[in-house]
This record gives C-alpha cells, structure tokens and sequence, in this order.
C-alpha cells in the first residue's frame, strides 16, 4: 500500500509538470499568434507645405516631419508671415518644435504640447498646439495631411484655430 501511494503521488507529480509545459507552451504560442503593434509612423515623414492669405496678411506655413520612435513623429513648423499695409510689407517667422506628435492609427496624428516658440520679434512666445490631423490623397493624386490647429497664448487667454491643407513637397 506503501508503495502504490508512492507512485501515485510520482504520477501526480509528473502530471502536474505536465500541465505547467503545456501552459507555458500554450501561452508561448499565443504571443507568437498575436499581431505585433504596427509603427505608422514613417507614412507621415516628409515634407510638407501651405500658403493661406487673408486681407493684409500671408502666411506660409512648412512641416518638415521626421519619425523619432514607434508611432511618434517630431515636426519642425515654420510659419513665414508677411503683413501688407499702406504698400509697404513686415514679414517674421516663427518656429514651432513640436517633439511628441503622437501618431494614433494608419494616416491620423494628435498634437497637445505647449512650446516656447523661437520668432524673428522681440517678444517671446509659449504656445499651446492642439490639433487631430488625417493623412489624405488630394484631388490631384498628391498625400496630404489635413488638420484643424488650435493655437492657445499661454501668457493670456487668446485662442484661434485654423484649418490647413499641408501637401506633401
């Protein structure tokens, strides 16, 4: 009786070995199963481009968009403004560093970040950017990224927001 008992608790043993392997394998497996996380973001890298006039005022406005880690992109954003009046023009720039432009799916990207923004003016400038951007094909064949900006002074309580067409250089 002794001895049964002893090679039942060997079998119990074994068995229970048994069903760890086949646990840790059966989860080895699932993993293997499982698509791995896509990094879209090298689809958004480039340059990109758009001009908005207004009375008095044109804007040039460039993205040059590079891919800094898995769906996370940086854009350097220049905004070359040239206001008219009374025949004479100003222009200045501003650039905008934006560092965490997060990339949420296939073509789509969200911006949140406040910048210190560096301008050709005297006076310095922190801004918050806002905005959710889609990547497009435009009528001509050409990718674009579309994108509704939300521009907040952090010093006062100014905000507008504006909706631009960057095309793909």
């Amino acid at each position: 009786m002794h001895h049964q008992l002893y090679i039942l608790k060997l079998s119990m043993r074994k068995l229970l070995v048994l069903c760890l392997i086949v646990l840790f394998a059966s989860c080895k497996d699932k993993d293997k199963d499982s698509a791995p996380d896509p990094d879209y973001a090298p689809e958004l890298v480039g340059n990109y481009s758009t001009l908005t006039v207004e009375p008095n005022l044109s804007i040039t406005q460039d993205w040059e968009v590079t891919d800094i880690d898995k769906n996370l992109l940086a854009i350097t954003f220049t905004k070359t403004n040239k206001v008219t009046a009374s025949g004479s023009s100003v222009s200045f720039v501003q650039i905008y560093k934006l560092k965490d432009v997060k990339v949420t799916g296939q073509g789509t990207i969200a911006i949140d970040e406040v910048v210190d923004v560096e301008q050709t003016l005297p006076d310095k400038l922190q801004q918050k950017v806002q905005g959710v951007g889609t990547l497009v094909t435009n009528s001509a064949g050409n990718p674009q990224i579309n994108i509704t900006l939300k521009f907040s002074n952090t010093a006062k309580s100014d905000t507008y927001e504006n909706y631009l067409e960057f095309k793909k250089k």
